[in-house]
Parts: C-alpha cells; structure tokens; sequence
C-alpha cells in the first residue's frame, strides 16, 4: 500500500514499523584491524608547537568505513589515542559522555574535581598499563608527570551522543564554553573559531590514513 502525503513535505512520509526499523539497522561491519605502527606515526605530527591552546585536543581516532550516518568504531563507541607530553596538562574539562582510559606507556595522574581544582584528593594516579575512568559530566583534566610522552587510548560513548544531537561539552572548563553538538555550533572537537577554520583546517593538523 502507497501513502500519500500531499498536505506535508516532499521529505516527509508515512510507513510501517517494520520499514522503520529497517531503515535503523547498520550494515554489518567487517571485521577490522587499525595498525598500531599507523597510529603512532599519525600522532607523531602532534609536538608542543602545534597545539593552540592548553585545552586543545591533539590526537587521532579509529574510524570504520562501514558505518553509515555516523563515524567512529562502532555506531555508538569510538576509540581515540592522544599524547600528553613531559610536563604537560591538558586543562579541566567535562562532558556528558563517559571516558574510558588505557594508559599505554609514562605517568602521571587524572584530577576528577567537579569544581575543577587539581587537589591532591581527587587525583587519580596513573601508569602504564593502567585504566581509569572519568564518568559523564565530571570535571577533569590529565597531568604528564614522567620524562617520556604518555600515551592514552580513549574509549567514548561520543558518537552515540552527537548522532543524537544530545553531546554536551565544557571544554575548557566554563558555561561560556558549553557546546551542543549541533550543525554550526560546535563545528570541532576542538575549540577552532569558526566553521571556516574546520574547512580551511587553518588551525587543525590533518592526520588520515594514506589510501
């Protein structure tokens, strides 16, 4: 049976549930394997010099082609590495998808303080080998404390959220930096000025892998 829908718009439609859900399902993905000899080759772009501000998110993240209408390893988790150099703080920051940290190689410690003041109390220190976790919409900023880089792997629920337009972020710390993850508000990750300077990658260090 065909519907009609000449009081509506041409983009609008009425269907059945199952056609519905149908419409919702992904296409299996293929089994996947990102080299690690890419990935530290890919972060090896990021060095004290290029990054813009103390809050700026340097690093790369796994992405299956497979998906669709949505990027990330799977359709609700995505996978992320970054290096926190010798010395280095990535300033306090929250958001209301969960994190997950594997500390692959150096030291240091994780300040989860909601009024995002790096207090003995709320450290959580951290080693190679370890896992932490920051839960959703804790404040919370990363510390380097040993003479090599440290490495992080990064396991979020982000794509999940920003495919429901539902991501918030204070990154940095601070209502005037709340970002909604909606087209033209939060054109980046990162804190970029304008929607021109992701296009232009004026301010961004592009790292995709070589086809």
């Amino acid at each position: 049976m065909k519907w009609t829908n000449e009081n509506g718009f041409d983009w609008c439609e009425v269907i059945d549930i199952d056609s519905f859900v149908g419409k919702l399902l992904q296409p299996d993905l293929r089994p996947g394997k990102w080299s690690g000899d890419d990935i530290r080759r890919a972060m090896g772009i990021y060095t004290k010099e290029n990054r813009r501000h103390d809050d700026q998110r340097r690093g790369v993240t796994l992405n299956h082609k497979d998906l669709v209408g949505s990027a990330g390893l799977s359709p609700g988790i995505s996978i992320s590495f970054q290096p926190i150099l010798p010395g280095e703080k990535l300033a306090f920051h929250r958001h209301n998808y969960v994190a997950i940290y594997y500390w692959i190689e150096g030291e240091g410690y994780t300040a989860n303080d909601d009024e995002g003041i790096d207090r003995h109390e709320t450290r959580v220190y951290w080693k190679a080998g370890d896992v932490t976790t920051s839960p959703a919409w804790v404040n919370h900023a990363h510390v380097c404390t040993s003479e090599k880089p440290a490495m992080q792997m990064a396991i979020h629920d982000f794509p999940e959220l920003c495919y429901k337009r539902a991501m918030l972020s204070e990154d940095p710390d601070g209502h005037e930096n709340l970002r909604h993850m909606v087209k033209g508000v939060v054109p980046s990750f990162n804190n970029l000025d304008t929607v021109e300077d992701l296009e232009k990658r004026s301010q961004k260090f592009e790292a995709v892998t070589a086809e």
